[in-house]
């Protein structure tokens, strides 16, 4: 049975206006009772139903856009060619970072929904914790897209394989002549880790390559430089690194630069995510990517389809259209970063 604010009154002995306040951090309300009402309402398991909250009875012409975190230039990127997308069909759009938080994605939620957004683009940091706000809002049919995949959600979603990708590059370095090849990812284990790691995992076995060159124990950009750093001072160094994204690898650059070693002659370097930014590298860098602007375009697209069918539908009535994941296969672009393994390093 549903709790609500009623039943977490009659146990607070409290007015539902007061939970329903106190619930929402009201300063009318004595720090005493907020806490006495929350922990009934922990207690009782109450589950607040956001867009009931949230929504108004008019369209907004506006979406929202709960982002990964905004530091990492991908998803700045991303983050204004969804803003694009949005404006080439009429639409205004709100922005929130989560920065990889759980709390903050559930708070960016909520802050997007009370502002009466028609609909919410997602990056999510798949935090189980939250996975009761996103089926909340799928249970009523509200228009929400994922931009990425959480693999047990029914939910419309646009993602890049990342397997084949990461394969392509490993691939590519293989053909070159490259047998020790290094990665180098984050510490954090979400799905997009999770398949290039395990594309580089498995070519490596496919191939019988040096399996001791893995390197993931940090979540900060710099961390690409400080392996190198050490890395590069043993025994048995790399002819070749794949980097988890082009942040990284911009790292990498930065400390083969100072170590005196030279790319590609030295040592091969191939990044992911494909940043404008590859091209103003030196030697510009060989990265595999997909077009954000297609990305985006693909998700506000989809999106749209869902805010229509949403407003045009009957009460009481299930939207018939079954939900959408779409996979997008990203290119290998080489530029020149990579090349045959000096013979002396082999």
């Amino acid at each position: 049975m549903k709790v609500t604010i009623v039943d977490i009154a009659s146990m607070a002995s409290v007015s539902p206006t007061t939970v329903s306040r106190a619930l929402k951090n009201d300063s009318r309300i004595t720090l005493e009772v907020r806490k006495r009402v929350k922990t009934v309402a922990q207690e009782l398991g109450y589950r607040p139903n956001l867009l009931a909250r949230g929504l108004v009875s008019s369209r907004s012409h506006a979406i929202g856009y709960v982002v990964d975190n905004l530091s990492w230039s991908f998803y700045s990127e991303l983050a204004e060619s969804v803003q694009t997308a949005a404006e080439e069909v009429k639409y205004g759009s709100y922005i929130y970072s989560s920065l990889k938080h759980p709390e903050n994605e559930r708070r960016g939620i909520e802050s997007l929904l009370s502002r009466g957004v028609d609909g919410l683009l997602i990056s999510p940091t798949e935090a189980t914790e939250n996975l009761d706000v996103l089926q909340n809002l799928l249970a009523q049919n509200f228009p929400v897209v994922l931009l990425g995949d959480i693999e047990d959600l029914e939910a419309d979603a646009v993602a890049i394989d990342n397997f084949i990708g990461a394969h392509k590059a490993m691939d590519h370095l293989h053909k070159l002549g490259h047998r020790r090849i290094a990665y180098i990812g984050p510490a954090e284990n979400g799905s997009v880790k999770k398949q290039r790691i395990g594309a580089y995992h498995n070519f490596i076995r496919q191939h019988q390559l040096d399996d001791n060159l893995t390197f993931c124990e940090a979540d900060d950009p710099l961390y690409g430089y400080r392996v190198v750093r050490e890395v590069m001072r043993s025994a048995w160094c790399p002819t070749a690194i794949f980097a988890h994204n082009d942040t990284l690898a911009f790292g990498v650059y930065r400390a083969l630069y100072e170590m005196g070693y030279k790319i590609p002659d030295d040592v091969s370097v191939v990044g992911y995510d494909d940043l404008p930014s590859c091209e103003f590298m030196y030697p510009p860098l060989t990265s595999i990517g997909t077009s954000l602007k297609d990305l985006a375009r693909l998700a506000v697209g989809l999106l749209m389809d869902r805010i229509e069918r949403f407003n045009a539908q009957l009460p009481g009535v299930a939207m018939s259209a079954a939900r959408q994941k779409i996979s997008l296969t990203p290119k290998l672009v080489v530029r020149r970063s990579t090349a045959t393994p000096n013979l002396f390093n082999q």
